[in-house]
């Protein structure tokens, strides 16, 4: 429970600084997401049934930050989810390069859901397939940035203020 609120968490964050920030970072339609890698590095790490409730609530929130039309952020975000937990079964993802490649392969996928079902099906080649690009380039950044943010949020320290003492 306390990963799906830290996915919700870092969503939120993300979020905020793509919709206020967003433009100095786009060129076209390519544009600084790190949506679908947290999607994906949730994905990795945590299996069904209870991953998919922190994803369903991640591409609610991602829909009321967008003029999309409504369910394509959630239906996007747990089609990658799923497609993550399958592969998951069948192939191990340890290597930082398989681990791009997974979310190269999945952004096609969330971009081919997002453009068809907003109508702008022609910019799937080639914005979509570059925005794939660079979030397969830019995944092992953030996995590192959302480990280092899970591994603060969710030390016993934050939470309960209190640091414990060893006894010598």
């Amino acid at each position: 429970m306390k990963k799906a609120l830290v996915v919700i968490f870092l969503g939120y964050i993300l979020l905020l600084i793509e919709t206020s920030l967003g433009f100095p970072f786009q060129l076209g339609q390519i544009r600084l997401d790190g949506l679908v890698p947290l999607v994906a590095w949730y994905g990795l790490q945590h299996s069904l049934p209870g991953g998919i409730l922190a994803v369903l609530g991640l591409g609610i929130l991602s829909e009321q930050m967008s003029a999309m039309p409504a369910g394509l952020y959630a239906l996007a975000y747990t089609g990658e989810y799923l497609m993550i937990r399958y592969i998951l079964s069948h192939i191990v993802c340890a290597a930082a390069w398989q681990q791009m490649m997974l979310v190269s392969f999945l952004s096609i996928e969330v971009v081919a859901v997002l453009l068809i079902g907003s109508g702008a099906a022609e910019l799937l080649w080639p914005w979509g397939f570059a925005q794939a690009l660079l979030n397969g380039v830019l995944a092992p950044f953030w996995f590192f940035v959302f480990d280092k943010v899970n591994s603060v949020i969710s030390s016993e320290d934050m939470w309960f203020g209190v640091k414990e003492h060893s006894e010598v």
